[in-house]
């Protein structure tokens, strides 16, 4: 009995392990941006406004626009989005997807909801779009109105 006990809490242990990593939200740089953005299994997600991403600056100091290779989808709409409409977009729940808006914030409480939807690799790019804009090499689309 005593073994079975031991046994039952080991398993319980992995268990929990297990489910504690796979929902973790990963932190990513820029780095990992440029070296991942257009490869096959991932998926850059701009979570901010339409205007935002078709260039409308959403604040001073910040440029309008997206990474390129980002596709958008608004953190407002998100919530009522069905998984066959995610799905279409490219965001199956096989591939890596690597959430941004201007900081970090917003991007990381949807990838949170993400994790908790069942997407197995999520990221969040703390520093978003202000810190892409530092290097002056790096494209934002369209051209920042």
């Amino acid at each position: 009995m005593r073994s079975m006990k031991c046994i039952a809490m080991c398993v319980f242990a992995v268990l929990c392990a297990s489910v504690a990593f796979a929902s973790s939200v990963g932190i990513v740089d820029q780095a990992y941006v440029k070296e991942h953005v257009g490869k096959p299994g991932f998926v850059l997600v701009d979570v901010r406004s339409p205007e935002v991403f078709n260039g409308e600056s959403p604040k001073k100091g910040i440029k309008g626009g997206h990474i390129p290779g980002a596709i958008d989808v608004f953190d407002k709409e998100f919530d009522s989005m069905t998984q066959a409409q995610l799905d279409s977009m490219g965001l199956t729940k096989d591939v890596t997807v690597i959430t941004y808006c201007n900081s970090g914030k917003r991007s990381g409480a949807m990838a949170k909801k993400m994790v908790e939807m069942g997407y197995q690799s999520v990221k969040n790019y703390k520093g978003g779009i202000i810190d892409w804009q530092k290097d002056p090499s790096n494209k934002i689309e369209p051209m920042a109105k």
